[in-house]
């Protein structure tokens, strides 16, 4: 007896299948409708491959994993937890004769680190697998570790219709690929680009219109989210007649909601089903031929610089296309229209991008860091970016979970061992520390924090308006799930302190409580910053404990505080002092040409107090010095004439003498080595004036040893002797020459013209008059002589008639004297 439908394309691949899987992984690409989810399933269960050990089979969606398990017991004649059954977030339908269990992906993540040899279990299969959620690309790296190390018997089947399977290939390179080829029927494209002024949503509802008049059948249309859904449905029952059913399909709906989409109308009209994407793959929704498409999803990305998620409405890819397409022709040919020009189709991208790519890698890490194995090791497809990881483990050394060695904390394994988000088990975890009563009230505000606003969209942000509300209808859906986390945590139901609230919220969510700045701004423990929406009833509270945010268009700055409650300066300090640090801020002060220093008590980023500091941390001296240095340059320091002296000299010396190795004292070379020969000396100097002060000279002297500094004195001399016997400085320059200031008369018999560095670099001889006023410029002493010393001789007679203008000054004696003086001394 076969449960493969011969209409179905993946009858074809059955016989393929179970030959690849005895022996290989196997990698299934499968177009839309050609039965991979339902058929390949029921076709495994007859195998003779896995009689003996269950399968597990993935689904990134619960609607879809209930769903599927539905219809495949229907299939087999039997209620779901015999055969089939299924493990999503708060139902469990398996019993010991289940051998096919439906999971979504984080269940298969905690069933690996509870027991990562998978007992009993012989064949994983991960369905629609091109979503690439998180979870999925992790559980994928688990099953590989769990195959190489302790189950190489264990099999994979990754099933999709569309797939980068040669990424895949890479992870997987000894997997069968088996490919099933066409659809179960034809869908028709209609491309309706709509340039008009009109919103998507008015778009979408009048090719939905239009649809519903052209074409018989149920229509299926997407929408970017919850909230266009529901003004589209408002549109169209407006218009349409009363032999049509608007319905919502979306995550956050009711299982009665999402049942009566999916489900056959009981009167047999017609349907118009808006879904998100979450109808994107796996779901059949019967009656279903036409699809209208308005191109557009919600991403949710998180921004590591504000350490939210924002969900971004955004152009869908190629394969989300095509998957939204394939919805049209599951049972029959059906018809899709796109809201969006063929030019336009193809200018979309090949692939959504992978979850791990965009989202908060805080559970990610934690389940890693329990896993043991360093994120670099695992075999992902895509690897996560250094910023994400280190964000995630900020933010879980914040709820200290992590320790900086990325080492789980006690506290941490009782974290992982609750489930759930990490921020909400520690606030559970924590308030048990408090009272049976406090951690009651930390149930109630999990299911907040994980479900929608009970009040919808009225009242402000106050969490215990909401909390209120809860208690005044017992009745209420949520408290359904409020008794779960009883049940789940051992705790008594009983009354709640509700002025703990921001306190317990602060467990949650440490990195927001806020302090006031102004107009309902709040700057928070993480550095970010949110916003309280216009009238809020928070506005002008010192300070809050954030548990929820959004970032929009309308708040850029700031994300808008949508869920929150005041806290007490006084309780931060009672439960939130491992997050209180004192520190010494350096600064430079422009006005003063100095470094100040302040003794800063802060909660996160957030200064609690400010006083002047007695001592100026060192670290902190040197780095603003070498900011400073940075936007002034090293030749900007106050070095005297001594010290660019040397600095020249040295320069000349790489240049001229490259037999030795002298140090590099270029502006790049000094900013380079600046820590080795500057910084240690700088950590008591604390503004200009002092910095002034430092013997630049001799630090940078010190870095020639003994023989070297007599070499460059040697070579490169600072000084030189004259005909006059007197020692004259010379002066080095930047642009690597070097000049001799010296009267006239004192070279009086020098023939030939001074040179440095073994004769290859000539001095500038810059001859003065008596009264020390330039009178020539030259290189050519000899020259000088024979030629244009005529004129300047004929000239100084006449303006220094007391002293001495020889005829012949090559050969005659140097002097410093006047006439008189000379001759008097001759006598």
């Amino acid at each position: 007896m076969s449960f493969v439908k011969k209409t179905l394309p993946v009858e074809h691949i059955i016989p393929q299948l179970h030959a690849a899987l005895s022996a290989n992984d196997v990698i299934l690409m499968a177009p839309p409708g050609a039965g991979k989810s339902t058929a390949v399933p029921l076709a495994l269960l007859q195998g003779k491959e896995f009689t003996k050990s269950k399968i597990i089979m993935l689904q990134p969606r619960r609607i879809a994993a209930r769903n599927i398990a539905h219809f495949l017991a229907k299939q087999l004649g039997e209620k779901v937890g015999q055969t089939v059954g299924y493990r999503i977030r708060g139902e469990n339908k398996v019993s010991s004769e289940t051998r096919l269990e439906i999971v979504t992906e984080g269940i298969l993540t905690r069933m690996l680190q509870s027991n990562p040899e998978l007992p009993g279990v012989g064949l994983v299969v991960f369905d629609e697998f091109h979503e690439r959620s998180m979870h999925a690309d992790f559980s994928l790296a688990l099953c590989l570790e769990v195959k190489d190390a302790l189950r190489d018997d264990l099999r994979l089947l990754i099933m999709s219709a569309t797939l980068d399977v040669a990424s895949l290939s890479s992870l997987i390179p000894q997997a069968k690929h088996i490919a099933c080829e066409g659809r179960s029927y034809p869908v028709e494209t209609h491309y309706r680009p709509d340039t008009g002024s009109a919103s998507l949503v008015e778009k979408v509802a009048g090719l939905t219109v239009f649809a519903a008049k052209q074409h018989v059948g149920d229509i299926l249309v997407f929408l970017p989210g919850q909230g266009e859904i529901r003004r589209c449905a408002s549109l169209l029952e407006r218009t349409m007649t009363t032999d049509i059913q608007i319905h919502s399909l979306f995550s956050l709906q009711s299982l009665a909601a999402q049942e009566a989409a999916l489900a056959p109308d009981p009167d047999a009209k017609r349907k118009i089903i808006l879904a998100t994407n979450i109808a994107e793959t796996s779901l059949t929704i019967e009656g279903v031929t036409v699809v209208v498409d308005s191109g557009m999803q919600k991403n949710a990305i998180y921004q590591l610089n504000k350490g939210l998620t924002q969900l971004r409405t955004q152009m869908i890819s190629k394969a989300s296309a095509t998957q939204r397409a394939g919805r049209a022709g599951r049972l029959a040919p059906g018809v899709c229209y796109r809201l969006w020009s063929k030019e336009q189709h193809q200018r979309l991208v090949e692939h959504t991008q992978a979850e791990i790519l965009t989202s908060d890698l805080a559970p990610f890490l934690l389940e890693a860091c329990v896993w043991g194995t360093p994120v670099g090791d695992f075999a992902l497809i895509d690897m996560p970016s250094d910023a994400q990881l280190k964000q995630a483990h900020s933010v879980l050394m914040g709820l200290q979970i992590l320790d900086e060695n990325l080492h789980v904390s006690p506290h941490g394994k009782a974290v992982h061992a609750l489930g759930g988000q990490a921020n909400i088990a520690t606030m559970l975890l924590k308030s048990r520390g408090l009272s049976t009563g406090h951690q009651s009230l930390a149930c109630a505000i999990a299911v907040l924090l994980e479900d929608k606003n009970p009040l919808g969209n009225q009242g402000g942000s106050l969490c215990d308006e909401r909390l209120t509300f809860l208690l005044q209808h017992r009745n209420h859906p949520m408290w359904r799930n409020i008794r779960q986390w009883h049940k789940k945590l051992g705790c008594e139901l009983t009354s709640w302190p509700l002025e703990y609230t921001g306190v317990l919220l602060g467990f949650a969510f440490p990195q927001w409580i806020g302090k006031s700045t102004s107009g309902g701004r709040y700057g928070l423990v993480d550095g970010t910053g949110g916003q309280l929406g216009d009238n809020d009833p928070l506005i002008g509270q010192p300070w809050i404990a954030i548990g929820e945010m959004l970032l929009s268009d309308a708040y850029q700055s700031n994300a808008r505080i949508t869920l929150a409650e005041p806290i007490g300066r006084g309780q931060i300090e009672q439960h939130f002092s491992h997050l209180i640090s004192t520190q010494t801020r350096c600064q430079w002060d422009e006005a003063r040409s100095a470094i100040s220093a302040q003794s800063l008590e802060r909660l996160g980023r957030i200064i609690l107090n400010k006083t002047p500091a007695k001592k100026p941390n060192s670290a902190q001296v040197c780095q603003i010095w070498r900011e400073q240095i940075d936007l002034r340059g090293v030749m900007g320091l106050p070095f005297n004439e001594n010290t660019l002296q040397l600095v020249y000299r040295l320069r000349m010396a790489r240049t001229y003498l490259t037999e030795s190795d002298w140090p590099d004292v270029s502006e790049t070379g000094l900013l380079t080595n600046i820590d080795k020969w500057l910084m240690p000396y700088l950590a008591d100097v604390l503004n200009w004036q002092q910095l002034s002060k430092v013997d630049f000279y001799s630090l940078l002297l010190n870095q020639l040893d003994y023989g070297a500094q007599q070499s460059l004195n040697r070579l490169l001399p600072s000084k030189i002797t004259v005909p006059s016997a007197n020692r004259i400085s010379l002066e080095y320059d930047a642009k690597g020459s070097v000049s001799l200031a010296v009267k006239l008369q004192e070279v009086y018999g020098l023939t030939d013209t001074p040179s440095v560095a073994r004769g290859q670099v000539k001095v500038q001889m810059v001859l003065l008059s008596p009264a020390g006023r330039p009178l020539q410029q030259t290189q050519d002493l000899a020259g000088f002589w024979q030629g244009s010393y005529k004129d300047v001789q004929k000239e100084m007679k006449g303006r220094y008639q007391k002293h001495f203008w020889p005829d012949d000054p090559a050969s005659a004696p140097a002097t410093t004297k006047t006439n008189k003086k000379r001759l008097a001394s001759n006598q």
